[in-house]
This record gives C-alpha cells, structure tokens and sequence, in this order.
C-alpha cells in the first residue's frame, strides 16, 4: 500500500488538533490555538517517521510513543507542577483511546475496513472517514459529562460561590455565579477569565486604573502611558464577542491571589485572569462575577 506523507501528516494533524481540544475542555485546562498546532505537528511529524522508519523498533516503540506524547502534553498546556502535567496527560490518552476505541467499534457496526499501516490507523475516505466521524460526534456529546464526573467536584454550573481577590494587602470579596457560557480565554496566556463587575474591586486597584477600566479608551486596545508601570506589567486586554458586538475588548488584570469557598475553607485558584465589566451582571444583585468551569479547575 502507497501512503503519502503529506496525507498522513495531514489525517494526524487534524485527529491531535481534535485531540487537545477535548483534553482542554475536558479537563478544565485552557490552551490557546497556537500551542495546540505546535504540540499537533510534533504528533504528526512523528507519525510520518514511524512509517518512513518502521524498520526500526526504536522509533515505534511504546516508550517513545509514550514520550511524544507526554512532550505534546508540555507543548499544548502550561504546566506548573507533576500534578498538572499527569491530570493533562492521562485525559489526553482517554479521550485518544475513546476516539481510537469509537472508530474501530463504529468501522465495525458500518461495515468499513480498517486499514492500518505501520502500527497507524488512517481515516482518509477509503479507510474509516465516515466511522472516524461518528465516533468524534459522540467523544463531542460525552466529553463534558465525563469531565464532570472526572473532576468530582461539588461546584456546580448555576451555584454562587463566595471569592475572594486579593491585592497587595488589600482584598475585596463578592459572590460569583459559576457559568458555562463564560468560556472567555485571555488570548496572551491562555489564561480563563473571570467577569467582574467594577464596583466589586473599586477598592483594591487605584483610582487611575479603575477609570481606565470604565473609559472608552479600552477599545482602542492598547494601555495608557499614564498608568503607573508596575501596574501596566498587571493588566491584560482581552477581546471578545456577545450579542450586538462582534470585537469587544475586555480590561482585566492579574491579582496576586484568587480563593474560592469550597466547603469550609478557601481554595486558591491559579492562573485566572479578573476581567472588569462596567454593567450589572445580575438584578437582584445575588452575584456580581462570572467564573467559569475552567477557573475552577485545580480546586
């Protein structure tokens, strides 16, 4: 059988782009686009040498494999500790056994012949394409499910949660609403945001700062020179869309610290960006901030 490297490259590019996409989702960890082509391409690239060089054990052996894909892991999230990177590490082999183990199942019940080459499974239309897909729309309907049964946590989406943002040796306390559809993302660190009302942080940053956040200069999309530069080395703009506004831009900035009420005691909340919107996020005033799942993470 002829294989084309180019196509291969191709197939694996696109299945470990779906890949790390579903980690992300499914594990609570965010990653940015870039990092998830970089850490696809490494896959890819080794899966077109595994052929080219399938002659030699070495290189598709199961210790390799192992170690390409714990490098796609480093590549595609930002790890901090061994925790993290083995939380990212065994959901990403689920979800690529899950999508593995769909498509032989659903070539089978299709009645599609599996061509595999090399110790590699092809999807291309006259191998599995058509199993490879149904398989991937059913990992898209359980990937959130088992994420919440993974994570087993007791937050949940419409709970409100006590946080508290500390600053320097300031801090301010709110409640939030734990919302799925805030999936905001600051574009620089991959970072989640949480969603703030202004006047819930008014007396943590300074004067200058909190007008910044409540001008118009935010959409010019870039920070002032009149802002003290240790606190410009803080703020983040983050560009989003909602209905009636297609680019929007978000001022936030990155707190020294984020806890959440979660039973008894405060757990502390890594990497999350505070994002400050001038409008009411809630009528009757239960919560004045978003967070979503992704935030909540590594509790």
């Amino acid at each position: 059988m002829v294989v084309y490297a180019d196509m291969l490259f191709l197939e694996n590019l696109l299945a470990n782009c779906f890949i790390l996409k579903l980690t992300s989702v499914m594990s609570g960890f965010p990653s940015t686009l870039w990092r998830i082509l970089l850490s696809a391409s490494v896959g890819s690239l080794y899966a077109v040498f595994a052929v080219i060089y399938q002659s030699n054990p070495l290189i598709a052996s199961l210790l390799v494999k192992m170690l390409i894909s714990m490098l796609m892991v480093l590549i595609a999230f930002r790890v901090r500790n061994t925790t993290d990177f083995l939380k990212r590490w065994g959901i990403m082999l689920l979800v690529a056994f899950m999508l593995g183990g769909c498509t032989y199942a659903f070539s089978g019940v299709l009645g599609e012949s599996m061509l595999t080459y090399g110790g590699l499974m092809y999807i291309s239309p006259q191998g599995v394409l058509k199993a490879f897909l149904f398989a991937a729309g059913l990992c898209i309907i359980l990937v959130r499910p088992i994420g919440r049964i993974l994570s087993g946590k007791a937050i949940r989406e419409g709970n409100i949660v006590r946080v508290n943002v500390i600053l320097g040796k300031r801090s301010a306390r709110f409640n939030a609403l734990i919302d799925t559809g805030n999936s905001l993302i600051d574009p620089l660190t991959g970072y989640p945001v949480m969603i703030v009302e202004a006047e819930s942080v008014k007396d943590i940053v300074p004067p200058d700062v909190y007008n910044f956040f409540l001008s118009s200069k935010v959409s010019d999309g870039q920070i002032k020179d009149e802002i003290n530069p240790s606190w410009k080395s803080r703020m983040h703009l983050i560009p989003f869309k909602s209905i009636g506004r297609e680019n929007g831009i978000l001022a936030g900035f990155r707190p020294d610290a984020i806890r959440v009420l979660h039973g008894n005691s405060f757990k502390e909340l890594r990497n999350v960006i505070v994002g400050i919107c001038g409008i009411k996020l809630s009528n009757n005033s239960r919560y004045t901030a978003l967070i979503g799942p992704a935030s909540l993470a590594n509790i």
